[in-house]
């Protein structure tokens, strides 16, 4: 059922320390059905489209969710749910009315609640904003909201989702009482550690984390685990194109896909003693 973040990255320098240089979103790969022993351990759970600066991500039922997010971001993509120049409000206020107007074709079909996470670059560097937003569904009463999300101040999660929001608040509240703490790197190892905790068996499999920086499109990034490379829950196999896309570990360290290891001149992390 979902372990989902969105965190805000700042610098801690310069004129613009005050701006957010980054936001991302996090989730798990993991699908059940049930209970925790029917489960893919390799579903999709973040999207991005290729030309607008938006991310989507979703907890709760999967199928409407998935579905409708798939539809929207080709909409997004052939400019034809919205022209590029819409302002940010209209243009999430138009993304709720379509998943909406989607959501009344289905017919005698289960009601399961949901939630869909979108996060949006509203202006460029050097005056960088994001929004985020979350668009509900309650099942028991039919109803929809969508409220906007404050972002932190400072480096920090805007929105934890999901079964194991708890479980990625807790180790978030540990890592961040480390010397790292207060950090992006801090966020997603904590993120990795509930994960794998099984504070929450609802979660698992490999994280998947798209960014969304001061310009230009959303990048996903693959994640590098034992060995082993991954995009959006999917495991790759070995490829010079692998090093198209950005590649993380579960210290943050930026990763040489093909070496499988920190990039030459990168930053090298250490996982602090945490209490």
């Amino acid at each position: 059922m979902t372990t989902l973040i969105a965190w805000a990255s700042y610098s801690n320098t310069g004129q613009s320390a005050h701006l957010p240089r980054a936001i991302y979103v996090a989730s798990d790969s993991r699908i059940t059905w049930g209970s925790a022993a029917r489960r893919w351990e390799a579903g999709r759970k973040v999207f991005t489209p290729l030309k607008e600066p938006h991310i989507f991500g979703y907890c709760g039922n999967v199928v409407f969710p998935s579905l409708a997010l798939g539809q929207v971001i080709s909409a997004i993509d052939y400019e034809i749910l919205f022209p590029p120049e819409t302002s940010a409000n209209d243009k999430n206020e138009i993304i709720f009315e379509t998943i909406k107007e989607s959501h009344r074709q289905r017919l005698n079909v289960p009601e399961q609640n949901f939630q869909i996470l979108h996060v949006h670059r509203t202006q460029n560097w050097p005056s960088t904003a994001f929004a985020v937003w979350i668009i509900s569904y309650d099942a028991a009463t039919a109803s929809w909201s969508c409220n906007q999300v404050p972002l932190p101040s400072t480096t920090g999660i805007a929105i934890a989702l999901g079964t194991g929001a708890s479980a990625a608040k807790f180790h978030a509240i540990k890592w961040g009482e480390s010397d790292v703490g207060g950090t992006s790197r801090a966020i997603f190892s904590a993120f990795c550690d509930a994960v794998t905790s099984g504070n929450d068996p609802f979660s698992g499999g490999t994280p998947q984390i798209s960014a969304l920086y001061t310009e230009s499109v959303p990048r996903p990034l693959g994640y590098v685990e034992d060995g082993l490379t991954f995009l959006h829950g999917l495991q790759l196999g070995p490829s010079g194109a692998l090093t198209n896309i950005e590649w993380r570990d579960r210290l943050f360290q930026r990763v040489d896909p093909t070496m499988l290891s920190p990039i030459a001149g990168a930053r090298r992390f250490a996982r602090p003693t945490l209490k």
